[in-house]
């Protein structure tokens, strides 16, 4: 009993001790910032670890910089000019900057590194404070933020960069700050970037060679940067069989440039005007080397070939044990051995070439997202899979160089997502590092040895991305919905296309040949007046090959030819008038209707005047008709009786100048007539399959027929898509 009295009365003195014992030493922030000095200047590490660090305002007044005027002091520290050799490392853990007071909900001092130079820093658990670094530059720089409320870098050149916060529930624990962390980065130039479970992440114009973002978070805001691609992130250097044939180049470097968004948990994912760089060239062959040489820790995967000197080629893993350990001691990835025998593969290879292939990507994958913004970006390759967006999705006025990947993908309500153009246009896939829109033809595939299975695999989840942009674009009632159809249509043209080459037979191809024809038609039943367009057309041309064949309905032939120039002939050699080559058929349409006259007058007491008053101007509107034309042919004659021989000079040359007009005219008129005949012709076997006596003779009569047959199928379709068209919502 007295022992847990005793207990009892000393456990507040051992909490207490327990708390001190937290730090276990403390300095004035001047302290800290000459003992980093020093440390600098001797070229040594430096660590500091369980320390409290003090802000005294008179005796670190150089170092300190007060914010306000208020009786609880708030200061800000200032480190400056301080430099570091790049081998050397600065390691800051589970300290404490100044006092925490609670001055306008502001609940943290600061501490600013400023124009400073560091190898390898890393400041981890820093308690409750901000850390900003300015204008500094670092080969390494991590920052723990579990209990440092923020971190801001600006104007700063770092080769590394790592932010983490070990905290879980990021989102729903706002009010705490414990959970509570906040990332400013602006106006740097990064090489690779990791930052981990940060509660508010603010990107503004940096240059990124790689940027990552993890875990959860409840705002990360992007905007304004470039990413480029660099051989400080060279991913892996490889040489392939395939290359190796075709002798065109040896080795290939890949790289990792890019943006990728991994986070579990977002609630707002906002990216606005980044743009994504592209370089591809082809490298001088000691610059392999020298890369290789420069990078040989951050090489994320070794290449996939090993040079072997006396078979010419290179092994596929490293299975020496003893190398892989002392590699890993070194901090590197490819063994010195094995760069000593590139160096001789590369003197004795004369025609060796290098390429090297690089864009920066914007990948978004997997997680939850909230709100996701992008508006401005400028991007090469797009990737957005795996994501459940539950509020609002926003995607406009974006530009995509290379293509678009959506796959995996829950949707919020669908009159809450906004997508522009560029996601049917751009929607596409890579297949050995080619990219493919699932409108390209056979031999476009076959050109870049792609296995026809695999780019028919690659178009069902080309067809599944498009059915979700349809009711998409259906849903917000926009035009879109047309062509992300038509882009639907042309992939699914393709895939019968893999189906006819990958079983060949007559029924797949008429599948095939089917879909391309309606392509070619009517956009896929989509335009119904372009189907009606070529109907037109088909019908022109008909009516173009019927003109020079006879047809009843002009009777139009060389005897019709004939029979008018002899007449012409006749005319010109004998004192006929042109009167005379018609007075014959019209004395005996004349004598017909005199004939029908006397009858009437005859027999007109025997029936009703009626009928005689309707008959009698028949009669009358016929003989005004033969004087008529009497009347014309006499005004027409200028030949007057006499023989072309006869004429004098002068009047031969107004004749005939005269003649050549009136044949001229002649023959335009039977064009005319002919041309009028076709084309009413090919109407009528186009639009009716069939329609009794065929007025064209011979082998016409069988194209008349296939016209009609054609005309059939073309109508069909043009008014089953016309149809289609007006049906549609």
């Amino acid at each position: 009993m007295k022992r847990l009295i005793l207990i009892l009365l000393c456990l507040p003195f051992f909490l207490f001790s327990q708390e001190k014992k937290k730090y276990e030493k403390t300095m004035s922030i001047s302290q800290f910032a000459e003992e980093l000095k020093e440390a600098a200047d001797q070229g040594i590490d430096y660590t500091l670890e369980n320390c409290e660090i003090t802000y005294d305002p008179v005796r670190d007044k150089q170092y300190v910089i007060t914010n306000t005027g208020d009786k609880d002091f708030e200061a800000d520290a200032l480190i400056k000019d301080i430099h570091f050799p790049d081998t050397n490392i600065v390691n800051i853990e589970n300290c404490t900057f100044g006092k925490k007071h609670n001055v306008g909900g502001m609940l943290m001092p600061s501490i600013t590194f400023q124009n400073c130079q560091f190898g390898e820093f890393k400041f981890h658990n820093t308690k409750e404070s901000r850390v900003i670094f300015d204008s500094i530059i670092a080969t390494q720089l991590e920052v723990s933020l579990d209990t440092t409320i923020g971190f801001s870098i600006t104007n700063s050149t770092i080769k590394y960069l790592q932010c983490i916060n070990s905290s879980e529930n990021i989102i729903e624990n706002l009010s705490g700050w414990t959970s509570f962390s906040s990332v400013d980065i602006t106006a740097n130039t990064i090489g690779r970037a990791w930052i981990d479970n940060i509660n508010m992440i603010d990107i503004r114009k940096n240059n990124f060679d790689w940027l990552r973002i993890h875990g959860q978070s409840c705002s990360i805001y992007i905007k304004e940067n470039t990413f480029r691609p660099s051989f400080n992130i060279l991913q892996q250097i490889s040489q392939s069989i395939n290359w190796l044939k075709n002798k065109k180049y040896d080795f290939f470097l890949w790289n990792r440039s890019s943006c990728e968004i991994y986070s579990k948990n977002i609630a707002s994912l906002s990216l606005k005007d980044n743009k994504f760089l592209e370089i591809e060239s082809t490298l001088q062959k000691d610059t392999l080397i020298k890369i290789i040489k420069s990078n040989n820790t951050d090489i994320y995967q070794t290449w996939t070939s090993w040079y072997n000197e006396d078979t010419s080629v290179f092994n596929l893993m490293i299975q020496d044990h003893e190398i892989k350990e002392r590699m890993e001691k070194e901090g590197k990835c490819i063994p010195t051995e094995q760069i000593e025998l590139l160096e001789k593969y590369i003197k004795k290879n004369d025609s060796l070439e290098i390429k090297y292939k690089s864009y920066a990507s914007l990948t978004i994958s997997p997680g939850n997202v909230n709100k996701l913004f992008l508006s401005g970006d400028t991007i090469n390759i797009f990737s957005l899979s795996d994501v459940n967006i539950k509020e609002h999705l926003s995607i406009n006025n974006i530009y995509v160089k290379k293509y678009i990947n959506l796959s995996n993908l829950s949707l919020p309500e669908y009159r809450r997502i906004k997508l522009d153009k560029i996601f049917i246009d751009k929607l596409g896939f890579k297949l050995d590092e080619k990219t493919f829109y699932g409108t390209e033809n056979y031999a476009a595939i076959k050109e870049n040895n792609i296995p026809i299975e695999d780019y028919n695999n690659r178009l069902e989840d080309q067809v599944s991305s498009l059915k979700l942009l349809i009711e998409i674009f259906q849903a917000n009632g926009s035009s879109l919905s047309n062509d992300a159809i038509y882009k639907l249509k042309d992939t699914q043209k393709n895939q019968k296309m893999c189906e006819y080459y990958q079983d060949a037979n007559v029924n797949t191809w008429f599948n095939w040949r089917g879909t391309s024809f309606l392509k070619w038609y009517s956009d896929y039943g989509m335009n119904p007046f372009k189907a009606l367009t070529y109907c037109f057309w088909a019908m022109l041309y008909f009516a173009l090959f019927y003109f020079f064949f006879y047809s009843e309905w002009d009777k139009i032939d060389r005897g019709f030819l004939i029979k008018r120039f002899n007449s012409v002939m006749d005319y010109f050699t004998t004192e006929k008038r042109i009167q005379d080559f018609y007075s014959s058929s019209h004395d005996q349409e004349m004598t017909t209707f005199t004939e029908f006259k006397e009858t009437l007058d005859k027999n007109k007491v025997y029936m009703p005047s009626m009928l005689a008053s309707l008959a009698k101007p028949i009669y009358q509107m016929s003989l005004f008709r033969y004087k008529l034309l009497n009347f014309s042919y006499k005004k027409a004659e200028f030949m007057a009786g006499r023989k072309w021989v006869d004429l004098e000079k002068k009047d031969r040359y107004w004749i005939g100048a005269l003649t050549f007009f009136l044949t001229l005219t002649y023959i335009i008129y039977l064009v005319f007539i002919r041309a009028l005949n076709s084309i009413v012709l090919s109407i009528n076997a186009f639009s009716t399959l069939g329609f009794g006596q065929i007025p064209v003779r011979g082998f016409t009569k069988y194209v008349a027929i296939i016209e009609g047959f054609i005309g059939w199928f073309m109508l069909s379709v043009f008014i089953v898509s016309l149809l289609s068209q007006m049906m549609s919502v």
